[in-house]
């Protein structure tokens, strides 16, 4: 007679707690050689349709994933349709990237069109070139106070259509003077119907003046974003296979 296998779920029994016990301390003992160099910004993006994150048998999927949720594409932790977002710093580049479903992804970002132009030709066929704004900034996360804010650090990545919503919050950041972390954003996801369909994108709208200790934290930001200690992670970039990718 065969034996029945026993199936269990990996993690099911993982004794894991959601909150930080009172028995740990808030030291870090293990990153005493983990420096702000060998850390990359995770990225902001939203669902779509068709993107992996929907698809059980994907590696990327996301339990819950649905259309027009913003997510982390380090974590998969899915934000829902806003975010509160302060800006820290931005940057335009020309990402060369190949489509996931022809076994590509991210494949060199540049400062120049051509120098961009000139590396995808080396590679040969089914390259793109995209101009990308990259907008570095911080995340209000939803259990923060006014005196202890809980802050993510996050790159937004915009192509193509999202390009207009990089120049609206760039727009915003210049009319406003000053720094440009010194206010606060909201990032929404937005249904649009395009003339090559349907997809979720961006929109951006102002709030305010962050307080100090925000504005402290982005300040720290800045500098090692500007200093090039820290830059965005590459592992997503150009792993969408949505059609409505091609809008932007």
């Amino acid at each position: 007679m065969a034996k029945s296998k026993e199936v269990t779920v990996a993690g099911e029994h993982l004794p894991v707690e959601t909150t930080r016990p009172s028995f740990m301390g808030d030291t870090a003992r293990g990153q005493e050689n983990v420096g702000t160099d060998d850390i990359t910004i995770p990225r902001l993006d939203v669902i779509q349709s068709l993107s992996p994150q929907r698809k059980k048998n994907d590696p990327a999927y996301i339990e819950g994933a649905e259309e027009g949720l913003l997510f982390n594409t380090v974590s998969g932790e899915l934000y829902g349709k806003s975010v509160i977002f302060v800006p820290v710093f931005f940057r335009k580049e020309f990402v060369v990237w190949k489509d996931r479903k022809s076994g590509g992804g991210f494949n060199g970002a540049f400062s120049t069109k051509a120098e961009a132009e000139a590396h995808a030709t080396s590679l040969g066929e089914d390259f793109e070139v995209q101009d990308t704004a990259q907008q570095f900034g911080l995340i209000w996360r939803p259990e923060s106070t006014p005196d202890n804010p809980v802050l993510e650090e996050i790159v937004i990545s915009m192509a193509k259509s999202k390009m207009k919503v990089s120049r609206q919050l760039n727009t915003m950041c210049k009319m406003a003077g000053g720094d440009r972390f010194e206010r606060a954003y909201e990032i929404s996801s937005a249904h649009v119907e395009g003339t090559k369909g349907e997809y979720e994108s961006l929109v951006v709208k102002p709030l305010g003046f962050v307080n100090e200790p925000v504005y402290r934290a982005a300040e720290k930001l800045y500098e090692a974003i500007s200093s090039g200690q820290r830059d965005v992670n590459r592992e997503y970039e150009g792993e969408s296979t949505d059609s409505s990718d091609r809008e932007y």
